[in-house]
Formats: structure tokens, sequence, C-alpha cells
């Protein structure tokens, strides 16, 4: 089968929200999570709302998950998601972390880094007077910093610094004004 041009492809955007309990959250399954979302979504819109939204789970860990749905529907959505107020009879909440187009920069930007701590073993660390952290990725001259001041990154939706390897070895005295730098 043949897939459809980008031009008649309905747009989809990825919506990451998070369940908060008041019991064991592992023993919710995701099937369950989502006939829930479905049905929310059915009484709140009708048939007709709910097909057009199109509405799918890609992935539940138990406590976060990611849904798909037309980019036309955020709101409803967003309005599905907040009407569940149980789930298999245990009181439950829903809450929308964030949108995003693409199933990677959504969990970039909302999902929390659990391998955060491998890199953190890793030894690589920055200490200077204007900024302290771990090291996550450098490529080339590009140096992207976990800042152990949270208040560093405030206001933006990343929670890394991009920095240049000369913006952390210039202006001292001993920036050789390599490429590494580090």
């Amino acid at each position: 089968m043949r897939s459809r041009l980008p031009v008649l492809r309905s747009r989809r955007r990825y919506m990451i929200f998070e369940l908060d309990l008041e019991g064991d959250s592992s023993a919710i399954q995701a099937k369950e999570v989502m006939s829930e979302i479905a049905s929310s979504q059915f009484s709140l819109f009708g048939d007709q709302g709910a097909s057009k939204n199109r509405l799918r789970l890609i992935s539940f860990d138990g406590r976060a998950g990611i849904i798909r749905f037309s980019h036309d529907h955020i709101t409803e959505t967003r309005a599905a998601l907040a009407a569940i107020c149980s789930i298999r009879g245990i009181r439950a909440a829903i809450h929308t972390k964030g949108v995003s187009g693409t199933i990677k920069s959504a969990r970039e930007k909302y999902l929390p880094r659990l391998d955060k701590l491998k890199y953190e073993s890793d030894g690589r660390r920055i200490e200077r007077e204007e900024v302290s952290g771990c090291v996550i990725r450098t490529h080339g001259v590009k140096v992207d910093l976990c800042p152990d001041d949270r208040n560093k990154s405030a206001g933006s939706d990343t929670e890394y610094l991009g920095l240049t390897s000369f913006d952390l070895s210039g202006g001292h005295e001993d920036a050789d004004g390599t490429a590494d730098g580090l």
C-alpha cells in the first residue's frame, strides 16, 4: 500500500500528559487509560466530534504518556483529559504538560530525562563563577550543559544551557583558543 502525499495527510500533534493517582500507579494499564480517555471524549463531543479528533495513545509508562490527535482539536483534547476523574474506580487526574508537532520534540521538551544520571557519573563537569553543571553533550565547539542552578534556564522551555567552548574558556587566563577549550 502506497503512503499518502504529505499534502493529503492529516496534520497531527502530540501531547504529553502526567497521571496522578491516589493509589498504586503500576496497577493501571495503558489500555485502561486509553479507554477512559476515549469514553470521556465520546461523552463530551459525541461520535462525530470524537471521530474527527482521531485520538491514539502512543506510549504510557504508568505515570506519563504521549497521545496523538488532530492539530485542529487541541482544546477538545485538553478538555477530554481534564474531565477524567477516575480510572477503574481509582481517583485520578490527568495533567497536560505540553503539545508538540513531533514525538521527538515532545519527549525532549516535556518528559524528564532519566539518562541524566548516566552523564553525571561520566565526570565531565564545568565549575566556573558564572555557571556550573554537568556536560550533557558536546559537538564540535558546542556544549550542552545541565546547570546546577535551575534558575539559569528559567524562562525558557529547555532544561539545558547551550554554550560554546569559547564561552567557557574565553576571558580566562587558561584559555588556549582551541576547539575543545574544556
